[in-house]
């Protein structure tokens, strides 16, 4: 089956991002074959952010990128995502009337990267199905109860990672879907948790969704879903998925922070990847600095747990204060064990 010239894909985008989004952007064009419409769902981007992701065309023709700006007051009052209570996750539920000239869309979260040509995903078959999505893996005992009890999804449902989405919006403007959804978000505003997850799972009902194989949205994270609904996805399957991964999502593990999953512990896999496609960026000086910064803080921190552990429970543990030669006023704390041996010197203001 042919692909058409152009696979329209679709992101979120705002400034704290806008580093992990160019190398997603930069993952997808190394790989695909095929034009790409770019639509950018600007949720905050300045004008600077703007033009360094334009200048991605110095390094690649297949592609055009267009930013269409969301005003976020119209999600106001609906339930966030996460601590920081960010809405702008809602966006996605607007693109099928904002392209109205599209019958079929992809949808990326900023930090999945492609691993191989999105036109694999592009050409799988709806089957008269609104959407399709992989399952997702993190889907365990806690948000198994929360749908059931909360949400009223039936036991058997298999839960879907809402990150990389293939979309007929043609049948989505047919049912109204963007009205009824973000109705629905108002309803069960103070039960839903995984905003479009939840959302998709109410709406749709049980499994009624494409499900593709998780190479299309692949997560480094434990399978939770094995246990919950889903014998079949088992270690195996998964194992082979990895050997022929297409979209790889990089959550929990992110590899512009940490070198570990938080989620697990264990490497990250194929954590090189992430910043070989960084590095064709025009955010890649500053995103490696982060990076460092990050893993400095988390080392810093690890020492100094360490150092207070060792000083509660070895009575020939010494901390000695300093002051600066050059600037009296500006002190330093020398750790040391039996009083000769130096651990660490930490400067206070």
């Amino acid at each position: 089956m042919k692909s058409q010239n152009r696979i329209p894909v679709f992101y979120e985008g705002q400034d704290d991002l806008i580093g992990i989004l160019a190398t997603s952007i930069a993952s997808v064009c190394y790989n695909t074959k095929s034009f790409i419409d770019f639509y950018i769902l600007d949720c905050g981007i300045c004008d600077f952010n703007k033009k360094q992701l334009e200048s991605l065309k110095n390094k690649f023709s297949n592609f055009s990128i267009e930013f269409i700006p969301i005003d976020l007051k119209q999600f106001k009052g609906l339930t966030g995502w996460g601590p920081g209570n960010f809405i702008d996750c809602y966006a996605r539920l607007l693109i099928p009337e904002l392209k109205p000239n599209l019958k079929k869309v992809i949808y990326l979260d900023s930090d999945i990267i492609a691993l191989d040509d999105i036109d694999l995903l592009w050409q799988q078959n709806l089957e008269n199905y609104t959407y399709a999505a992989v399952p997702d893996l993190g889907y365990d005992d806690y948000f198994f109860k929360h749908c059931k009890n909360d949400l009223g999804v039936a036991d058997e449902h298999i839960y879907p990672n809402a990150g990389v989405l293939l979309l007929d919006t043609e049948q989505c403007r047919k049912m109204n879907f963007t009205e009824q959804v973000l109705k629905l978000a108002k309803q069960k505003k103070r039960s839903i948790i995984v905003i479009i997850e939840d959302l998709l799972s109410i709406y749709f009902g049980t499994n009624n969704y494409k499900r593709l194989d998780n190479r299309y949205n692949l997560t480094d994270r434990s399978n939770e879903i094995q246990k919950i609904c889903a014998p079949e996805i088992t270690d195996e399957y998964l194992q082979e998925e990895w050997k022929h991964i297409v979209l790889q999502h990089l959550s929990p593990g992110k590899a512009w922070k940490l070198l570990k999953n938080s989620y697990n512990g264990r490497d990250l896999k194929l954590f090189d990847n992430f910043w070989f496609f960084a590095q064709m960026t025009p955010f890649y000086d500053g995103l490696t600095k982060k990076y460092y910064t990050e893993i400095s803080s988390i080392y810093t921190q690890m020492v100094l747990s360490s150092v207070n552990n060792i000083n509660s429970k070895v009575s020939h543990f010494n901390i000695e204060k300093q002051s600066n030669l050059t600037n009296p006023i500006r002190k330093s704390k020398s750790y040391k064990l039996f009083d000769f041996i130096p651990l660490l010197k930490i400067k206070e203001k």
